[in-house]
């Protein structure tokens, strides 16, 4: 088979797994290139799920879990996706941090409530990890991978191997990672609106994350090779997405403004 014809072949397999990948991402309205299933996502995120709640590594602080529940289930109420089937765990870890994995999963860790002084700084958080599920950020990024994959192919043949470490960087400085930080952004969009819709005030977001940023001292340039966005551009971003949160929060049905005092635990109990 000559290299034309392999070319033809592989660009024709390209054509055939983007075209029907072209997807909208729900509040922001970007469209978005997306060739997996999500039923295979949201599989191999209840997977992952069933793993980590095997690792024993479980919080049963009755005064964390009731608040990750209380604030998960307003936000999943108003995520637009009745159909996943949402679960909250708490897991003991000395990192703060937050997940969603694909269909609802939804996972904090007992060191995030060390920065949550209220229920709308942890919705701040649930509703960023949220957005992240509902945008399908994870089935985007593995067919961003797939596409550059093919691509590689592509050149193989038609300038060699040789170009196969410059197109590697290419794709990883100049594509993949700049898509990362689309989604940070895009996720605390969404995340921001799905607090007010739920009832929360959105200026807790403005100060959780000011708060937050200063776990990291990174300079800000080190941004450009970060998968998320901190410092002063995030709280820049977050200011731009406020106006609008502001006013679906002034219009929610229930207004649960700063909702309740989250008391951090004692260690001893987190055991």
């Amino acid at each position: 088979m000559s290299n034309r014809l392999k070319t033809v072949i592989l660009l024709l397999v390209l054509g055939v797994v983007i075209l029907p990948g072209c997807m909208t991402v729900p509040i922001t309205g970007r469209s978005q290139f997306i060739a997996t299933s999500e039923a295979d996502e949201i599989s191999q995120g209840e997977q992952a799920w069933r793993k980590m709640c095997a690792s024993g590594a479980i919080s049963s602080d009755p005064v964390l879990n009731n608040a990750l529940r209380r604030v998960g289930k307003n936000i999943a109420a108003v995520s637009g996706r009745p159909d996943y089937h949402w679960e909250f765990r708490l897991f003991i870890a000395d990192a703060p941090n937050a997940f969603c994995l694909p269909g609802g999963k939804v996972g904090a860790t007992t060191a995030l409530f060390k920065y949550t002084a209220n229920d709308a700084e942890l919705a701040t958080v649930i509703g960023h990890e949220v957005g992240h599920a509902i945008a399908r950020h994870s089935g985007e990024r593995m067919s961003q991978g797939l596409a550059t994959q093919v691509g590689r192919l592509v050149l193989d043949e038609t300038a060699g191997r040789e170009w196969a470490p410059a197109y590697n960087a290419l794709a990883e400085l100049g594509f993949m990672l700049p898509y990362s930080r689309l989604q940070e952004y895009e996720a605390d969009h969404i995340g921001i609106i799905l607090m007010a819709r739920a009832g929360y005030n959105p200026a807790a977001a403005l100060r959780f994350w000011k708060k937050f940023s200063k776990i990291s001292q990174n300079p800000d340039w080190t941004e450009f090779l970060a998968t998320h966005p901190i410092g002063k551009k995030r709280l820049k971003q977050l200011g731009k997405f406020y106006p609008e949160a502001r006013k679906i929060y002034l219009h929610a049905k229930v207004k649960r403004g700063y909702g309740k005092i989250i008391p951090a635990s004692r260690n001893d109990k987190l055991r």
